[in-house]
């Protein structure tokens, strides 16, 4: 059988400007930010392996009175480091409505090659990614994909297949974001009796997907471009979109 090749091939590798600081978005619905100690927690290991530096303990209570009061909307913290100083930490809050989040619109997929991943942190400098976003053009999702052949994650969310109602995601191996949303999309399925699993994903796996599902703070568990019907995997994807909409306590 002949090798899948992605449909684009983004020359330049990764590069971005880490002194510009880490962010985090997080949905806030009813007046509370959603898996905030989640999201505060990867922050923490970003600051602290990028900068050597600890966040101000007065973030997560800033963070909760930000959000008190709101009930939909997107909330940016902005870490950005400081010489000699502790890292100065922004918060800002954009009313959503309920068509922005958890949206049933599927999404399309370009395939994109690329040197390398993103990596495991939310760095403020998106050039190169909007670069390959603008390459693969307005209205769709780029999956970036290894010189090896392996899948890795879009330019904003975490990829997870379906294929015979059974999930399965790329590993953590350092080369994509750990998602908060992707962590609760796992743990929701070994709740519910769902097969999952983390494991090296090809375009050939693409290919062969019922379905593709793009896990993200916002849109939480948007579906993708589905090649092929398969009634399992359709429920399986509406039970966890289910799951995530309706928990209120980090999973």
């Amino acid at each position: 059988m002949r090798r899948q090749t992605p449909q684009l091939d983004f020359a330049a590798p990764p590069a971005a400007d880490v002194g510009l600081g880490v962010f985090e978005t997080m949905l806030v619905r009813d007046g509370r930010v959603q898996r905030l100690e989640r999201h505060l927690a990867r922050l923490s290991a970003s600051v602290h392996a990028l900068y050597g530096a600890e966040l101000a303990a007065d973030l997560a209570p800033r963070v909760a009175s930000a959000a008190a009061g709101h009930t939909l909307a997107r909330l940016r913290i902005e870490v950005v480091p400081r010489a000699g100083e502790r890292p100065a930490a922004g918060l800002d809050l954009t009313a959503l409505a309920e068509p922005d989040v958890g949206s049933t619109q599927e999404s399309t997929l370009v395939t994109v090659g690329v040197a390398g991943g993103n990596g495991p942190l939310k760095l403020i400098d998106r050039g190169w990614l909007r670069q390959i976003e603008a390459q693969a053009g307005a209205g769709v999702r780029a999956l970036l994909v290894s010189r090896s052949g392996e899948l890795l994650e879009t330019t904003r969310t975490n990829v997870l297949l379906l294929r015979d109602g059974a999930l399965a995601t790329p590993p953590l191996d350092g080369s994509i974001l750990p998602g908060v949303v992707r962590a609760a999309v796992l743990a929701h399925a070994a709740r519910l009796g769902i097969v999952a699993r983390e494991m090296p994903l090809t375009l050939e796996h693409l290919r062969d997907a019922d379905m593709v599902l793009l896990s993200g703070s916002l849109r939480l568990l948007e579906r993708a471009t589905v090649r092929r019907g398969s009634r399992r995997s359709a429920q399986v994807a509406a039970r966890l979109s289910e799951a995530l909409a309706t928990d209120t306590v980090s999973p």
